[in-house]
């Protein structure tokens, strides 16, 4: 009877030991599982931000390039087009543009009819014809679209003889006239120098593709990279048509085997960059343990098999066998904590990358304080780490845009998308010692809750708005005289004439022209005539009200717009504008000169809808103005003039 229990306690034993053995094998199975789970993870959340990052900085690139074409297309405009005989204020022109942007290779400007006007390099430009160019037949056709920037697949410079990427803008004069196009050449090493500051480990790639498929960059790179194109691939047969951003677990986007994959489409400009991984070489390291792993398994079953053995056999030593299943229970918790301190390892490597970055990395917990602050984050707001350590974000903006903020971490700790990259957006940063400046902030979230983290990129755009601001003047400012040009003249007349006929007020117009300037130009040479056209413009101006909008037309032709005025009060405007240049004296060179203008103006009718038709009755005025007998003004109401 105690032989029979006995046997059966050793059964109940081998019973528990077998069971115990399939509880470890699967736990094992699960954790190495897991750990080449979070291997692929890690591997496709690099691929989703590098993807997003590199797409947000080419619409950068390209959004500064756009902003640069489109003022020297409105340089060419206001100089009056380009002559087929070599222009040295067009050459300089391009010259002063490239000194803002030394990355790019060149610029130059072509003519109507293909050949080259002008180049940033050289003085005169090489005699070219790039009429079969695709990017100046993007330009050149009646269906172009002025306000699109073309940029073109890899082509051969005619010039060096070298890759290059083409950059086009369309050239009109006022008349909507085709006048040529502007263009810029970018090295390909730019696109793939952006690749490589993303910092990607081996076993990635990263490319970068036009709409049509045609690669304009690659990492690792390629000998035949700007020569290739991807469009018979199925990132553009079917995924793009789908959607324009993706993230995969596990696909084939272009000639690579199926892996970790991720593409990204930029916002402005439809520029595509497609990231994928290696998994073979992504698993490496998880294959080297992975015979540790079986290793580990197969002795832990031998182990248990050896201990029901055991107990079956001398049920009487199941301490000792208990002994040894603490024993073998101990190594595996070495084994963990060693795992454990690989990870820690792992998380210093990480802050030191963090560190390492060019861009402020700033980390925040759900309830929007700090628990990351990087050195470059250290260097841009002015606080050391230790200072902003537990406290909240609202210390790094202004007070007002604190509750913005708290909005949008709600709205991220609610979202269900635990891995989500929020497109970047401009907000405010505020300096330790109180000054602000605008920055450029990309966030992406992890976790839901309570239990989530926000990790926010920041860059300062000081810089970038000087630049904006810059450009955004010499788009509406005359070059010579200082105030608005035609077209921002034009905008500007518009806008309060339509504000003056919705709210039934009195509005003047005045169209004022130099007399007999084309002597001064032609007595004095064109120098002196500039000079002529400055003091005019200083001396107007300073006859005006501030609300008054004054624009030069073009030539010695200026306009003026008189908000709330009638025609009592454009009469008297209009006698002070010419007292003020009779007593103008002009010193220039050693000579003396004195100027008159004739004026035109009306005030805005009952039946004026636009700007063309009050312009056209001023312009009717000035022309009455001059044939009778120069240096007065008529101001023509319903046709009859008065002067």
């Amino acid at each position: 009877m105690s032989g029979s229990q006995e046997g059966l306690s050793g059964g109940r034993w081998i019973l528990l030991a077998l069971l115990a053995v399939c509880v470890l094998d699967i736990r094992l199975f699960m954790f190495v599982d897991a750990a080449r789970t979070e291997t692929l993870e890690r591997a496709l959340d690099t691929l989703h931000v590098s993807a997003e990052v590199v797409a947000r900085r080419m619409d950068q690139h390209l959004a500064t390039y756009d902003r640069l074409l489109s003022g020297i297309a409105e340089g060419v405009r206001l100089h009056g087009g380009m002559s087929t005989a070599p222009d040295l204020a067009l050459h300089r022109l391009l010259v002063r543009r490239h000194a803002l942007n030394p990355e790019l290779r060149s610029l130059f400007l072509v003519r109507h009819d293909g050949t080259v006007a002008a180049m940033s390099l050289s003085f005169p430009a090489p005699q070219l014809d790039v009429s079969a160019r695709d990017y100046f037949q993007a330009q050149s056709g009646s269906g172009a679209d002025e306000h699109r920037l073309f940029v073109g697949p890899a082509i051969i410079s005619k010039l060096t003889g070298r890759h290059i990427f083409p950059l086009s803008r369309r050239v009109e004069n006022d008349g909507n006239r085709f006048l040529g196009v502007a263009a810029a050449a970018v090295d390909p090493e730019l696109l793939t120098t952006l690749l490589i500051e993303q910092g990607l480990p081996a076993g990635y790639t990263l490319s970068v593709f036009l709409r049509d498929g045609h690669r304009l960059a690659c990492l690792p790179r390629r000998a035949d990279c700007v020569e290739s194109t991807a469009a018979d691939t199925p990132l553009f047969r079917t995924l793009l048509p789908a959607a324009a951003d993706g993230l995969f677990a596990r696909q084939r986007l272009l000639d690579e085997p199926a892996g970790p994959a991720a593409y990204a489409t930029s916002n402005a400009y439809g520029i595509i960059v497609a990231a994928t991984a290696d998994e073979r070489v992504l698993l490496q390291s998880w294959r080297r343990n992975l015979g540790s792993y079986v290793t580990l398994a197969a002795a832990s079953n031998l182990a248990f098999a050896g201990l029901a053995w055991f107990a079956f056999r001398q049920f009487r030593r199941r301490r000792l066998a208990l002994q040894q299943l603490a024993d073998a229970n101990q190594e595996l918790e070495n084994r963990v904590a060693r795992r454990t301190d690989q990870l820690r390892r792992s998380e210093d490597r990480a802050r030191t990358f963090m560190n390492t970055a060019r861009d402020a990395v700033v980390v925040i917990d759900s309830n929007s304080c700090i628990v990351e602050f990087n050195r470059a984050a250290e260097a841009l707001f002015g606080y050391r780490a230790e200072e902003v350590a537990g406290r909240r974000l609202d210390m790094l903006m202004p007070p007002a845009q604190a509750p913005a903020h708290r909005q949008h971490v709600q709205a991220a700790n609610a979202s269900v998308d635990a891995r989500a990259m929020n497109r970047g957006r401009e907000v405010t940063g505020r300096h330790k010692d109180g000054h602000e400046f605008p920055i450029d902030v990309t966030v992406g979230s992890a976790g839901e809750g309570p239990q989530s983290v926000h990790v926010g990129i920041i860059r300062d755009i000081s810089e970038r708005k000087v630049m904006e601001r810059e450009l955004q003047r010499q788009a509406s400012t005359d070059g010579l005289t200082g105030v608005l040009n035609r077209r921002a003249f034009t905008a500007e007349s518009e806008r309060l004439i339509s504000v003056a006929l919705r709210h039934g007020r009195p509005l003047s117009l005045m169209v004022i022209d130099a007399d007999h300037f084309k002597k001064v130009n032609d007595v004095f040479g064109h120098p002196t005539g500039d000079a002529v056209l400055k003091a005019l413009a200083l001396t107007l101006a300073q006859a005006l009200r501030t609300s008054d909008v004054l624009g030069r037309l073009g030539g010695e032709e200026f306009g003026i717009v008189l908000p709330e005025t009638d025609a009592t009060g454009a009469h008297e405007v209009g006698e002070r504008l010419l007292q003020a240049v009779r007593e103008r004296r002009i010193e220039h060179d050693g000579h003396t000169l004195n100027i008159t203008v004739s004026i035109g103006a009306t005030v805005l009718g009952a039946g004026d809808d636009s700007f063309e038709s009050a312009f056209l009755r001023a312009d009717r005025a000035l022309y009455e103005a001059k044939h009778g007998g120069r240096d007065r003004a008529v101001l023509k109401l319903g046709g009859q003039p008065t002067g």
